[in-house]
């Protein structure tokens, strides 16, 4: 079992690293422009999804975060959806996993 000490510190990382995402989606443009022209366009493809790409990862661990947040108020935090306890040691690498390893 978890302390409520290790569950709030737990708790400030993830707020931080919420914040911190959210900042980063902010800052992806959904379309890099590089110009008119059909080279131009065909140039942009390959931001665009490295963009797409990013945002998709930033928004799983978004909703990652806000899972591991809802544990913390329902006392669930630190275990998977099995109810199997995740290591304080796996939670403090990364405190919104949510699978046993």
């Amino acid at each position: 079992m978890l302390s409520q000490e290790f569950v709030e510190e737990m708790k400030e990382e993830l707020l931080a690293s919420k914040s911190r995402l959210e900042q980063e989606l902010a800052g992806l443009p959904e379309h890099v422009v590089m110009g008119d022209d059909l080279e131009a366009n065909e140039d942009e493809v390959g931001p665009d999804e490295a963009n797409a790409d990013e945002r998709a990862i930033i928004e799983a661990d978004l909703k990652k975060i806000d899972k591991a947040l809802a544990k913390i108020e329902d006392g669930s935090y630190g275990t998977n959806d099995d109810g199997r306890e995740i290591s304080e040691a796996r939670l403090r690498a990364l405190p919104w996993a949510d699978q046993v390893l």
